[in-house]
């Protein structure tokens, strides 16, 4: 009975904070002055796909500067050539159809949209904090608080009002993990929790064409998952799953267009290799390049203005055609000096989580031109301003990270606790995926918006930065109890002996 009552009250502390977090974030999201992401250039992939258009034709109001939150729906279907077909796709068109429903069927309002993803989140934090809570006994209170800190940012809130894939890819991580975390507490091996797992994961890797590689940590995930349970249906609806995913993340990987995967492979030379290059013609004619072609050091996709248009004939026939990532990862394996040099850069950028060129109001409120909100901001700017920028720094944290993470799965392994090894797993398997996204970002696109590549980066380690946190904080908590207790104890006995 005790123990049910501390459950029940864990659970309403919980939900108490999850209500306060979904008020203050949704009154920045969803109520005047509204706070989105200003479109760098990228919108136009999913907006095509989902039948929207601008409102405006002016570039300076549509890119970088300001924030738009309002956006034509198109009557007829209009084909421009440009395919993407990712999971954002999916949905913004259930956003623009609840839209139609209850609002406009011409006017599409992208806080439908936010407001999709936002609920998703706060049942998602809601779950993981629960499930975290009952693994620890530091006071549910302080992880809530330093997790709505971290993850309550506005530097990821206002990715909801956008039509990045960055939103869906900070959504559906969290709900697999919580899915995840949830199949690993006792009595909930459901085939439900395992079917939001998957389904989570599968949204996740198809939500980019970034996201791709992640697929073969999730996989890995599954089969552990495969030994928890030895009835059919169970392994059989992991394998269905996991051919759907491989499939699903092959087929957004390779159906992009070749104009969306030029973008990437452009910025991988010209803000790549030949950014700080001692010999550009030399480093140009090295990846597999005319040397005219060192003249674009510098530029990228989106120039205004361009020596050459990114998609002429002869920079499709001369330039794509002649290179792509493994002549740039060759390049960097005979120069290390070089990829040491790009991942100092890009660790440079890494705790950006707030791209600079990007607006986050509507032009309407009257504020400067790429002007920031500053309303809870303050993990961001700490991220900013206090950690190290470097390669190292990061290197070392990871080795402190995983060395925790080895210690309590040797104990674990000891114990032959199978669910407490699978869900170390998990962490390892989040730090895996930042990993993976720091290399990808900082080889495969060059410095061009790296704060925005290196988006999910910053989600995993932060995740990491919070379970450390509240390892340590458990710990400590743990000692002061055991000390108290102790004290306590001793003082009974003196009043037992004295008496």
């Amino acid at each position: 009975m005790k123990i049910n009552k501390h459950l029940n009250k864990t659970r309403i502390t919980i939900l108490l904070v999850c209500l306060f977090f979904a008020f203050l974030i949704g009154k920045a999201l969803f109520v005047r002055p509204f706070i989105g992401m200003a479109d760098n250039g990228d919108f136009f992939r999913e907006m095509n796909n989902s039948g929207l258009y601008y409102l405006t034709d002016n570039f300076n109001d549509r890119h970088f500067g300001y924030f738009n939150r309002l956006y034509g729906i198109r009557q007829y279907r209009v084909d421009n050539g440009t395919i993407i077909i990712t999971s954002v796709s999916f949905l913004i068109r259930i956003a623009v159809a609840v839209n139609k429903i209850f609002i406009s069927s011409s006017i599409f309002d992208i806080r439908i949209l936010a407001a999709i993803y936002f609920l998703l989140f706060i049942f998602a934090f809601y779950s993981i904090i629960s499930d975290i809570s009952r693994l620890i006994k530091l006071p549910v209170i302080i992880t809530a608080v330093s997790a709505i800190v971290i993850f309550g940012d506005i530097g990821y809130m206002a990715y909801f009002n956008s039509f990045y894939g960055e939103p869906a890819s900070f959504v559906f991580f969290f709900l697999l993990l919580a899915f995840l975390l949830r199949l690993l507490g006792k009595q909930r091996l459901t085939i439900i929790n395992l079917l939001g797992f998957l389904f989570s994961a599968l949204i996740f890797v198809t939500a980019k064409q970034q996201n791709a590689p992640v697929t073969v940590v999730i996989l890995i995930l599954s089969i552990r998952l495969s030994a928890l349970r030895k009835d059919k249906l169970w392994r059989l609806v992991i394998l269905c799953f996991s051919v759907i995913i491989i499939g699903s993340s092959a087929f957004v990987y390779f159906s992009t267009s070749k104009d969306i995967a030029h973008i990437n492979q452009y910025h991988s030379l010209t803000r790549g290799v030949l950014e700080n290059s001692a010999d550009i013609q030399k480093d140009t004619e090295e990846v597999g390049l005319d040397s005219k072609y060192s003249m674009l050091q510098g530029t990228t996709y989106y120039d205004r203005y361009s020596l050459e248009a990114p998609e002429s004939d002869q920079m499709n026939d001369e330039f794509y055609s002649k290179y792509g990532i493994p002549s740039i990862m060759r390049y960097y394996l005979n120069h290390p000096d070089r990829l040491n040099e790009k991942l100092n850069i890009a660790a440079k950028n890494s705790f950006t989580i707030r791209p600079e060129v990007l607006g986050n109001f509507e032009k309407s409120e009257g504020k400067s031109y790429v002007s920031k909100a500053s309303t809870f901001s303050l993990w961001s700017t700490m991220k900013e301003k206090i950690f190290p920028h470097s390669f190292k720094f990061i290197l070392l944290f990871y080795f402190i990270y995983f060395g925790g993470l080895s210690k309590l799965y040797i104990d674990n392994y000891k114990r032959r606790d199978t669910r407490a090894m699978i869900r170390l797993e998990a962490f390892g398997a989040v730090a895996l995926m930042g990993m993976m996204q720091f290399g990808i970002s900082s080889i495969g696109a060059g410095d061009a918006d790296l704060a925005k590549h290196l988006f999910l980066f910053n989600v995993c380690y932060d995740f990491m930065f919070l379970s450390e946190l509240v390892f340590i904080e458990d710990f400590i908590y743990s000692k002061l109890r055991l000390k108290e207790r102790v004290g306590e104890i001793i003082w009974k006995q003196k009043r037992l002996i004295s008496g």
